[in-house]
């Protein structure tokens, strides 16, 4: 019988490990392996086999791949709508239609979420750059300090929420190049429409 190769063994170790990472819990098809080893079916469940035999996946079948802590891998979805995008910059209205959904963790929602666009500068020095999306959490209450989506009589703008005491509240820009003018906003009307909860970016 052929020596087998401790490389591909490795290989293989690491391509189930991945998969399961990757999918939610969910093991890889034995035809899944097979292809990704490019192996036959005979060699394919010898290596497979060979891994149970020194612990490291459990297996007593095709359809009973596993490995340890795998259901520890498994998390719980909801999709949240993306209502548009919302400006990080002048106040303005923003587009109500959803525009898709994004599947997120059931452990970053809290309450009644949903996402939207961020456009313009005004939040980098928070990370929160044009095109990252944006979990909001519906509310109409804010603290101090806290990021958030509002409604000014100039239109809509995710922006830091200040109040001091018991006076009027104003919005802080997050962008150190800005003057103070365009750093501090003070608009007649401040209707909290959410808090914001996470960033969600691409990286290129």
């Amino acid at each position: 019988m052929k020596v087998m190769s401790e490389e591909k063994l490795t290989q293989m170790a690491d391509f189930i490990h991945r998969y399961i990472e990757e999918n939610n819990g969910r093991s890889p098809k034995f035809s899944e392996i097979l292809a990704h080893m490019q192996m036959s079916n005979s060699v394919g469940y010898r290596y497979l086999t060979t891994l149970r035999d020194r612990g490291i996946v459990e297996y007593s079948g095709r359809e009973s791949l596993a490995v340890k802590g795998q259901e520890l891998m498994k998390t719980d979805f909801r999709s949240i709508p993306i209502f548009g995008s919302i400006p990080c910059g002048t106040p303005d209205d923003y587009r109500q239609e959803i525009q898709g959904y994004v599947a997120l963790p059931e452990e970053w929602i809290r309450g009644d979420c949903y996402l939207l666009r961020a456009t313009g500068d005004s939040m980098i020095d928070v990370g929160i750059d044009s095109g990252d999306l944006v979990l909001i959490r519906r509310t109409e209450a804010a603290a101090d300090g806290q990021i958030v989506a509002v409604l000014t009589e100039e239109g809509t703008t995710l922006k830091r929420f200040r109040r001091q005491g018991m006076g009027r509240p104003w919005l802080e820009a997050e962008n150190k190049t800005y003057p103070r003018s365009r750093r501090e906003l003070h608009p007649e009307q401040i209707i909290v429409q959410g808090r914001a909860l996470k960033v969600i970016k691409d990286l290129m």
